[in-house]
């Protein structure tokens, strides 16, 4: 099935695009690139909730300092891999096969809370695309209020997933924000199929959360512009 030509371009119509069952993640980021100029003009207009931004003050990691990452990533590393009573260089692979096993069960029992949470923690700071994408999903599934959850980690300094694309080593691309805005668009229809979200409130998160997306995709694109600009200057 292709994606049907649209003639006007609105919010409504990507959401519709991106929210679809019947096109393939590739079908979407195709869509995304092909009218990149006119959704780029639909989401100048943003809608902003400051109250759920948070503040990641222990150790945050900066633009432009990748020597200063890679101490802090090992540390953290460090710090995992003691929580887990497992080796440094273990922590990796036990990362790859939890993300499996959410992937396959969608669901972590076996694991203590305050250890699934450093996890998480984990991911969102140095795992890949793909586990990032997952744990979302499993946090989302989680949540008691998904409101608060997507205003907070679509929101910069939260240690949300804005922060891990805020970094020139992470590039958000298309395919990228397909899965995350599939994986967010599932969970609120899920709240609203379960009476915790009405109709009206699905209708602006799901905007909100959309046009989010978007702009965290460009401000990585403007981050990885201004790091290749510095290498050859």
């Amino acid at each position: 099935m292709k994606v049907e030509k649209i003639d006007a371009i609105s919010l409504d119509a990507v959401q519709k695009v991106l929210a679809s069952s019947k096109l393939t993640d590739a079908q979407k980021a195709q869509f995304v690139r092909s009218n990149r100029t006119k959704i780029h003009e639909i989401m100048e207009t943003k809608i902003t909730s400051s109250e759920f931004k948070g503040l990641m003050k222990n150790r945050p990691l900066k633009k432009f300092r990748p020597l200063k990452n890679s101490y802090t990533k090992w540390g953290d590393k460090i710090i995992l891999a003691k929580a887990l009573d497992i080796k440094t260089s273990e922590v990796p692979e036990y990362i790859k096969k939890v993300t499996q096993t959410l992937n396959e069960v969608d669901k972590l029992d076996f694991l203590p809370p305050s250890t699934l949470e450093m996890i998480k923690s984990y991911v969102y700071r140095h795992g890949s695309k793909d586990e990032l994408v997952t744990f979302l999903d499993y946090e989302l599934s989680k949540s008691k209020d998904i409101i608060s959850s997507l205003y907070s980690t679509l929101s910069y300094y939260s240690g949300g997933i804005a922060d891990y694309f805020i970094r020139p080593i992470h590039r958000m691309d298309n395919k990228t924000l397909v899965q995350l805005y599939s994986v967010i668009d599932k969970h609120i229809k899920k709240a609203g199929q379960n009476g915790l979200l009405s109709n009206e409130e699905s209708i602006k998160l799901a905007q909100y959360a959309l046009i989010e997306i978007y702009n965290i995709q460009n401000n990585s694109k403007l981050i990885n512009a201004i790091k290749t600009y510095k290498t050859l200057s």
